[in-house]
């Protein structure tokens, strides 16, 4: 028993990062009501205010999802649609913080490749796993340069751009 337990904690702290973080745990498709037991701030979601036709897009800090990770000046947006998790966004513009959504994907996803270790260097890369389509971005935006984690699937994509999306504030 004791030698269970020992492993199951060598298990729990010497794997990959990503169990830590809250965001990664939630998959593209979870019902609004389960998402929510991560995501505290979807408990104003209301399926009668968006409709069928609209998205809501939701947005807080992205460290307070994700504990020990590079992404303290980062936010994150959780895109609903039909009630289920459309989307999860991570986004960076903060000019002293160049590489935190880069390192974050890196040692959590997959590395986007070797190019994006200049934090200068600008494009993106499809980094999809299985069912999941995952794009890195790294873009200048007024001067500044902007790092976008987009992650959704196949049968959400279509959810989480366009005009029929709503930012929701408080």
């Amino acid at each position: 028993m004791k030698k269970t337990f020992i492993s199951f904690l060598f298990f729990l702290f010497f794997t990959s990062h990503s169990y830590a973080c809250a965001l990664l745990q939630v998959p593209i498709g979870t019902p609004v009501s389960v998402a929510k037991g991560t995501f505290d701030f979807l408990d104003s979601y209301s399926s009668q205010t968006y409709g069928k036709n609209t998205s809501a897009r939701f947005s807080n800090y992205a460290i307070d999802y994700c504990e020990n990770s590079p992404l303290e000046n980062a936010d994150l947006e959780v895109i609903v649609y039909d009630s289920k998790i459309a989307g999860i966004n991570l986004i960076s513009s903060d000019n002293e913080f160049k590489k935190e959504i880069y390192e974050f994907t890196k040692y959590n996803i997959t590395d986007p490749g070797e190019e994006f270790s200049n934090e200068n260097y600008l494009g993106y890369k499809d980094i999809s796993i299985g069912g999941l389509l995952i794009f890195y971005t790294r873009l200048e935006l007024r001067d500044e340069i902007v790092e976008v984690l987009e992650i959704t699937n196949n049968q959400m994509s279509d959810y989480t751009i366009g005009e029929e999306i709503i930012d929701v504030t408080g």
